[in-house]
């Protein structure tokens, strides 16, 4: 049986307005604590359990939610503190970054921290050596790279199946990439997020049953906003719009038919009982 990843970034709804510098979400409250609760619904009603990615910042005030998600079973990992993209840092704000939320979240949950991922998935082929400092701050394993071009951070060329890697201090670090799905030369995003809304369901069935084909195990990613499509609308541009909210309505519903079709668990599972 092939087990595949089964994960999601946990930030405020309006983070990536935030980043844009959009305002206008300051008179709404967040709306994370429901999200959150209606996905640990899901997951009991399907068995399932899951790699829950938060941010640092978030989680500060947030404790009791972490804890939630934890005595449920699932695991609770980083998604480091203030949600920059790893090319807008140097390596010493990245270190003090994922230092800091690793710490936070360990005196939250009293467990150790194994996982990692970047904002937005942000690792890219300019700044492979967060993979460096991940592992010399004990992270065992990240899920920040996106195998492709049709991504702002992608690395085309990047294996697109989860592995060990030797890094160049000397250390290791396990390395669970984003779904795609290969056709020839070309890896189309899929099965997370915005892809998972915008491609019709077959696509990402077919991703993971072409993973699971190689006997890898594949990757479901989301935010809880993307199963909230009642998100308050606020103007921005045409584009990150169509991205922010387009088929909200169809996450669940997507969600729901992978949760039946395959065998999900959290990443540190997969590591710690399959690749170690």
């Amino acid at each position: 049986m092939i087990y595949n990843s089964l994960t999601f970034d946990v930030e405020d709804w309006y983070q990536g307005f935030i980043y844009r510098g959009i305002s206008g979400w300051e008179k709404y409250g967040s709306r994370e604590s429901k999200n959150v609760q209606r996905i640990l619904g899901l997951l009991y009603e399907y068995n399932t359990k899951a790699t829950f990615f938060v941010l640092g910042s978030y989680a500060e005030n947030n404790h009791e939610e972490i804890k939630l998600i934890l005595n449920a079973g699932h695991e609770i990992a980083s998604h480091g503190y203030s949600h920059i993209p790893v090319p807008q840092h140097t390596r010493a704000s990245f270190r003090e970054d994922v230092k800091r939320t690793k710490k936070l979240l360990e005196d939250i949950t009293g467990k150790k921290i194994s996982g990692h991922r970047a904002a937005s998935w942000s690792i890219n082929k300019d700044c492979l050596w967060a993979l460096d400092i991940l592992a010399e701050e004990g992270y065992l394993y990240d899920s920040s790279i996106f195998p492709t071009r049709f991504h702002s951070f992608g690395i085309n060329n990047y294996p697109a199946y989860p592995r060990k890697i030797n890094l160049q201090n000397g250390g290791e670090i396990y390395e669970f990439p984003a779904q795609v799905l290969s056709l020839g030369n070309i890896k189309i995003p899929a099965a997370g997020g915005f892809f998972m809304r915008a491609f019709p369901y077959f696509i990402s069935e077919l991703s993971i049953k072409q993973s699971q084909k190689k006997e890898n195990p594949g990757m479901v990613y989301l935010h809880p906003f993307d199963l909230d499509p009642e998100a308050p609308k606020l103007k921005t541009k045409l584009s990150f719009k169509i991205v922010r909210y387009y088929n909200l309505s169809k996450t669940e519903k997507y969600l729901r038919r992978l949760l039946s079709k395959f065998n999900f668990t959290s990443i540190e599972k997969l590591v710690n009982e399959f690749m170690i």
